[in-house]
């Protein structure tokens, strides 16, 4: 039902990027980065740290663009006389969740110690729910992909703990916890 809507001429100004947003969105993909989904929501919000309210200083503006890239989550933002991207690889994204309302529903993206608070009409909500399945998809891949080359025999443990760390993976406590351990041997 939502790959038949994503083409319906009804829904076409929701997931077909205006020439010029497109031409912007373009200059900043990645050699061979394809646009798998493209979906445009009604507000956003982000925060670093904290949560962010509507009204407050992390308001994008314009018309946001939710954008699943083979190499990547893009949210692009476009306004009169602005153009603002965020990006997040696959593997920086601990979940992508929607949350459905009477009106519209919000989707929630995690990772990086930011959160992003996505607003969508709720007639829209299956290629909303398509949007976050194939992101959350594409995270869970992420994590299940085995490294592309070994670590060397002498990597740096504590390095590897402050990247975890900054990942999200583990929380400040546990990051304490292992790097006494690591001390102590």
């Amino acid at each position: 039902m939502a790959a038949n809507m994503q083409g319906d001429p009804e829904f076409a100004k929701y997931t077909v990027m205006p020439e010029k947003v497109l031409g912007k969105v373009q200059q900043v993909l990645q050699p061979n980065e394809v646009i798998e989904f493209a979906l445009r929501g009604i507000g956003a919000t982000h925060s670093q740290g904290m949560n962010v309210r509507r009204g407050d200083q992390g308001t994008q503006v314009g018309h946001p663009w939710f954008l699943v890239t083979n190499r990547r989550l893009l949210l692009a933002s476009t306004g009169l006389m602005s153009f603002e991207t965020r990006s997040f690889t696959w593997d920086q994204l601990n979940s992508v969740e929607l949350q459905q309302g009477i009106m519209d529903d919000h989707v929630v993206i995690t990772g990086m110690s930011s959160t992003e608070n996505w607003t969508f009409w709720k007639k829209v909500r299956p290629l909303t729910l398509q949007a976050v399945q194939l992101a959350q998809k594409l995270i869970d891949q992420s994590r299940n992909r085995p490294q592309q080359a070994a670590a060397p025999a002498q990597a740096d443990p504590v390095a590897e703990l402050k990247m975890r760390l900054v990942r999200g993976e583990i929380t400040e406590e546990q990051y304490n916890k292992m790097l006494s351990i690591l001390k102590s041997s």
